[in-house]
């Protein structure tokens, strides 16, 4: 994508960085436990029209959820039983931007399940010992009743059939008691499988290394999906190969292959995973680190344009339908920080500069470090509680409250590793800026670097400013937003608190993030 060379301001107003720290005096005061080690002042100066002309369509649920298909009902619920917590959580996000995130039920596990109608629970899962993922799901029409009892008013679902067993009668069941039970104006897409590219896999083994092609998967598609549901919405592709690497399996390949007949795809679906722990020797390369480096992100997710482009190719959505920080369920002390959450949110508003329209951060129950929350009490120490990752979605709803028809921009030419800046439109008028500092803070030492950050050249001296902090990177609790922060019950508490200054500066402290305002707009 072509991007314009922004000018960066390298001036800093000496007195306007007096007059910011003399009006802030009293909030300084209160974080007396943040003492600055050392500061940078930046000053963000862009040509504001340009920007507008490259801004991207930002959805109001880019951020949204893929749920491991045989946790749905610990996540939902069941039929007269709903998650209270779950459904409180996703209820906040609808009350800031009229939308919840939308659920996409999928994952590994949506290529064992079958369905039951008249079974007496919603769904049953048999586990073998040591694994979190189950090896055979079986649900019935209590899943349908509860996906249309159990969240907010306006609550959508992607729904993920079963293409791995081979055998289309199975998603041909699961489609006709979908049709039957649930309510269709609440599907925003159905889903034929979950990463084909995997069905050679050794522990996967639902096709044969001989015959499994991107080719025989294009194939088979455009035999099955006319015989599932003539004119339903189907979410196709739903692959995890990297387009860096060298695979057959990139949408780019199934566009070729001639996708564009199948009159019932929609949606394009991507899942990526920057890391993985699926092996000790891949999990020995992690570090929260290369995480949260911008420009780490920039350039590993950069490689998605041409699947980005292959959908819109064909006039479909597309969708990282599957996603989050390291695959096999995350690893604990990386992806349920407070870096994971900014990482979450920097990716999200990257790729939605490039044009897709929405990602689906992954969750799971128990060993699944990187999910938004914990749904379920596992046991009496063990309760049910949100991750930081959560507030993410707090984040993305907040920047899209107030705005129509938002778009974003990504103001390249200021960004550096530790500093990413998006620039959020309404037509041709900037609304808000969103600035990320990720500079790796691990709170081992009572000092915690600041940058100094002029906003008065595109949002003028009188600015509000909404806060995402925690004491540092590798948090995981204390997150706050706004002042405000989630309790058991799911429900925000503490008094919403939106900073004021009158000189146009922010003082932002490593591992934080900020949307900002021209105040009265």
């Amino acid at each position: 994508m072509s991007r314009l060379n922004f000018a960066t301001s390298v001036a800093f107003a000496i007195a306007s960085l007096h007059s910011f720290v003399s009006a802030t005096s009293s909030e300084l005061s209160r974080r007396s436990d943040q003492v600055v080690l050392s500061t940078s002042n930046i000053s963000v100066s862009f040509d504001v029209p340009a920007g507008a002309k490259l801004a991207m369509p930002l959805d109001r649920q880019l951020i949204s959820m893929s749920i491991e298909f045989c946790y749905a009902t610990d996540f939902i619920g069941t039929p007269g039983s709903p998650n209270t917590f779950s459904k409180q959580l996703l209820q906040n996000v609808q009350d800031k931007s009229g939308l919840p995130p939308i659920l996409r039920i999928g994952g590994n596990t949506q290529d064992i399940a079958k369905f039951c109608e008249n079974c007496p629970v919603a769904m049953n899962s048999t586990y073998k010992a040591g694994s979190t993922e189950a090896v055979n799901v079986t649900f019935s029409k209590g899943l349908f009743k509860a996906m249309n009892e159990n969240g907010p008013s306006n609550q959508n679902y992607i729904f993920g059939l079963n293409l791995g067993q081979d055998d289309v009668e199975i998603p041909k069941a699961e489609l006709a008691g979908a049709l039957k039970y649930l309510d269709q104006s609440k599907l925003i897409a159905y889903e034929l499988g979950n990463e084909p590219d995997h069905y050679i896999w050794p522990q996967v083994n639902y096709r044969s290394p001989a015959t499994w092609t991107m080719a025989a998967y294009v194939k088979q598609t455009l035999d099955w999906l006319p015989q599932l549901a003539s004119g339903k919405r189907f979410q196709y592709g739903s692959s995890a190969a990297n387009p860096a690497t060298v695979s057959e399996f990139t949408m780019v390949q199934a566009v070729k292959w001639g996708i564009s007949k199948i009159k019932q795809i929609k949606i394009i679906s991507s899942h990526s995973y920057m890391g993985d722990r699926c092996t000790p020797a891949n999990e020995a390369l992690l570090s929260l680190e290369t995480y949260v480096n911008h420009m780490n992100t920039v350039q590993y997710y950069s490689s998605y344009l041409g699947e980005i482009a292959a959908a819109k190719s064909i006039g479909a959505t597309y969708h990282m339908g599957e996603t989050n920080t390291v695959a096999c369920h995350g690893k604990d002390g990386l992806s349920n920080t407070m870096g994971a959450l900014l990482w979450m949110i920097d990716y999200a508003f990257y790729m939605a500069t490039l044009g897709a329209d929405r990602l689906f951060f992954h969750n799971g129950k128990g060993d699944f470090f990187y999910s938004m929350w914990e749904p379920v009490a596992l046991n009496e120490s063990y309760a049910a509680h949100i991750n930081p990752q959560y507030y993410s979605m707090l984040f993305a709803a907040d920047v899209v409250s107030d705005i129509k028809t938002p778009s974003i921009h990504r103001i390249a030419g200021l960004d550096t590793y530790d500093l990413a800046h998006y620039a959020i439109y309404s037509g041709s008028k900037i609304q808000k800026m969103v600035i990320l500092n990720t500079h790796y803070h691990n709170g081992t030492t009572e000092t915690r670097p600041a940058k100094y950050v002029d906003l008065s050249p595109v949002l003028g001296r009188n600015i509000q400013v909404k806060r995402l902090t925690s004491a540092n990177t590798i948090a995981k609790n204390g997150t706050t937003w706004g002042g405000q922060s989630v309790n058991s019950a799911g429900k925000l508490v503490g008094e919403e608190v939106w900073e004021e200054s009158q000189s146009g500066v922010v003082r932002m402290f490593a591992s934080e993030a900020i949307i900002v305002k021209a105040k009265g707009r």
